[in-house]
């Protein structure tokens, strides 16, 4: 279902506004999100609803009949995707705009899969979840499940997870804490690294510049590949292992297991 409805100027950005709105009945497994530019927000609803609703803003009312939120219901998959027109390439030159702000609720249990080209992105109190995103901040708190995340570039927080977290990620900082799993830096091209309080293990598989941050994790860290930058680990309670590192300084305090670092550090 989709809702449209025409409002005044909320901002002095937002010269035409109108709403878009979704709402689905019935049990859901899964919610799939694509988003374009603008903010995005999920979070668990306690009465296990599925609903979203929009701010659309444009700079014309014309850009603003283009956006639109394209809603449907294959089985027990719901899919959500916000569409700015077919003809917007352009839309943000001579002063020209349209983006949507969208807040979605899900039930608690359900898997996320979004898509996010531009904008901040929020969740919060959401199952297992994967995470595309091309730019702008994330903040991603109380995960009920595994949670995977690409990012092209903003920086990344990561708060409370049941599950295994798993990021690859090109630019700006990752700030991860209080994962109850594992924890696995894919690959991180720039920008400082902080992982604190993690229950199982924590890898970083390749990391090109910036600081790395590790603090009390229960079972091993392992650096496999860290090109520039600083280390600092403290209070692990198994071992502790850099396998490469090309400059910076490594330093550790209260390793309970075995510490293997390079020669010459």
């Amino acid at each position: 279902m989709i809702l449209l409805s025409s409002g005044a100027a909320w901002a002095e950005d937002c010269k035409f506004s109108s709403e878009r709105a979704a709402k689905f009945n019935g049990p859901v497994k899964k919610v799939v999100v694509s988003a374009d530019a603008g903010s995005l927000k999920i979070h668990g609803d306690t009465n296990g609803e599925l609903k979203a609703l929009g701010k659309a803003c444009a700079s014309s009312e014309n850009l603003l009949g283009k956006i639109g939120l394209e809603s449907r219901r294959e089985n027990d998959t719901v899919y959500l995707t916000v569409v700015l027109g077919s003809s917007m390439t352009d839309m943000f030159s001579f002063k020209r705009y349209a983006y949507l702000d969208l807040d979605i609720a899900v039930p608690r249990n359900v898997e996320l899969e979004v898509t996010d080209s531009s904008g901040d992105l929020e969740l919060s109190d959401v199952g297992t979840t994967r995470v595309t995103d091309g730019s702008g901040d994330q903040l991603l708190k109380n995960i009920n499940g595994n949670l995977y995340v690409n990012d092209s570039s903003g920086v990344i927080r990561i708060m409370s997870v049941i599950g295994d977290v798993e990021v690859e990620d090109s630019s700006d900082n990752i700030d991860i804490e209080d994962v109850r799993g594992n924890v696995r830096i894919l690959s991180d091209s720039s920008g400082d690294i902080a992982i604190a309080k993690v229950t199982g293990n924590v890898d970083v598989m390749d990391d090109s510049s910036g600081d790395i941050t590790i603090r009390e994790v229960k079972q091993n860290v392992k650096i496999h590949n860290d090109s520039s930058g600083d280390i600092n680990v403290s209070d692990v309670g198994g071992n502790f292992a850099v396998m490469v590192d090309s400059s910076g300084n490594i330093l550790y305090e209260r390793v309970s297991g075995t510490v293997r670092i390079p020669a010459g550090n």
